[in-house]
C-alpha cells in the first residue's frame, strides 16, 4: 500500500511541476500537464496553428497537449504524426458560472439518460462544421482537404465520482486530401471535472486499440485536476434554468472537433511523405 501512495504522490508532484494556470470566468484553476505529456506553445508553430484552425463554435479550448518525446519535432516547425493526445476545453456559457454539487449531480444524471439522444442531434450538425473546419485547414496550410464525420459509437458512462464523470466513443473520421480518400478511427474518453465550482471538458485520444488507455489516462489526469483545485460549492450561483442536455450536446461537440487533430495530423504526415517520395 505504501508503494501505490508513493507512486500517486509522484505522478501527483510531476504534474505540479508541469502545472498551468487558467482563468476560467475571472476564477483562476491550476492544470497539472498528464504525465509524460507537454502544453503546446506558440513556439511549435505549426502544431499551434493547426489547433486553431480545430473550430469549435461552443467551447473555448485552453490547452493542448502532446507527448514530450514529440516536442523537438514540434518546436523545428514540423507536424509530428500524433497518436496520443489531450485537450481541455470549457463550455463558453458555463464558464462565467459557478456550478455546486447538486447541479454536478443533476448533470451526471441526465448523461446516464440522454447521451445518446444527444448524439443523434449533434451528428445532424456536424457537416458545416467540418466543412468550415475544412475550409480553414486549407486556407492556412495550402492543402486542399475535404473532412466528415463518418459514425461515432458512443459508450455508456464508465467512471463516477462526487466531482467526476466519464464516458468513451469511437469516431470514425473521412477525409480528401489532395484527391487521395482516407478513414481514420478514433479513441476518446471525455470527462467532466468540476473544479471549484468550474466545469472542465478533459478530452484524451488514440488509436482505435487504444479505448483503455484513454480510459485510465483521463482518470489519472483527472485524479490530478481535483486534487489541485477547491472543493466546488454545494449550490450554484448563476445557473438558473441551464438546459443540461444542451451542456452535454456541446461537450460530443468538444470531442468530435479535438479528434480532428489525430486525423489531419495523421493525414498530413503520410501525405508529405508520399510527396518526399515521388519528389
Amino acid at each position: 500500500m505504501k508503494t501505490i501512495i508513493s507512486s500517486l504522490l509522484i505522478l501527483f508532484l510531476a504534474g505540479l511541476v508541469n502545472a498551468a494556470t487558467f482563468s476560467v470566468g475571472g476564477k483562476d484553476l491550476e492544470i497539472p500537464s498528464p504525465n509524460g505529456f507537454s502544453l503546446v506553445t506558440q513556439e511549435m508553430d505549426a502544431v499551434y496553428r493547426l489547433s486553431l484552425q480545430m473550430a469549435d463554435p461552443m467551447n473555448d479550448q485552453l490547452a493542448y497537449y502532446i507527448p514530450e518525446s514529440d516536442v523537438p519535432v514540434a518546436m523545428s516547425g514540423e507536424i509530428p504524426s500524433l497518436e496520443r493526445y489531450y485537450i481541455l476545453k470549457v463550455n463558453k456559457k458555463l464558464k462565467n458560472m459557478v456550478i455546486g454539487s447538486k447541479d454536478f449531480v443533476e448533470l451526471k444524471r441526465v448523461s446516464k439518460r440522454q447521451n445518446r439522444e444527444i448524439l443523434k442531434s449533434v451528428e445532424t450538425k456536424m457537416p458545416s462544421l467540418m466543412e468550415k473546419t475544412s475550409k480553414g485547414i486549407s486556407e492556412e496550410f495550402d492543402v486542399d482537404v475535404a473532412l466528415k464525420l463518418s459514425k461515432m459509437v458512443l459508450l455508456d458512462p464508465h467512471y463516477e465520482t462526487d466531482n467526476a464523470f466519464a464516458y468513451s466513443m469511437y469516431i470514425n473520421y473521412g477525409s480528401t486530401v489532395e484527391g487521395s480518400k482516407e478513414d481514420f478511427i478514433v479513441s476518446a474518453t471525455t470527462t467532466f471535472v468540476n473544479g471549484g465550482g468550474k466545469i472542465l471538458l478533459l478530452y484524451c485520444y488514440g488509436p482505435q486499440e487504444e479505448l483503455e488507455w484513454t480510459r485510465s489516462a483521463s482518470k489519472a489526469w483527472a485524479g490530478m485536476v481535483m486534487a489541485s483545485n477547491a472543493q466546488p460549492p454545494s449550490h450554484s450561483s448563476g445557473s438558473r434554468g441551464i438546459d443540461w442536455s444542451k451542456v452535454l450536446e456541446k461537450g460530443i461537440v468538444g470531442a468530435i472537433v479535438g479528434g480532428l487533430i489525430a486525423l489531419v495530423l495523421g493525414v498530413f504526415s503520410r501525405f508529405k511523405k508520399k510527396a518526399n517520395k515521388a519528389n
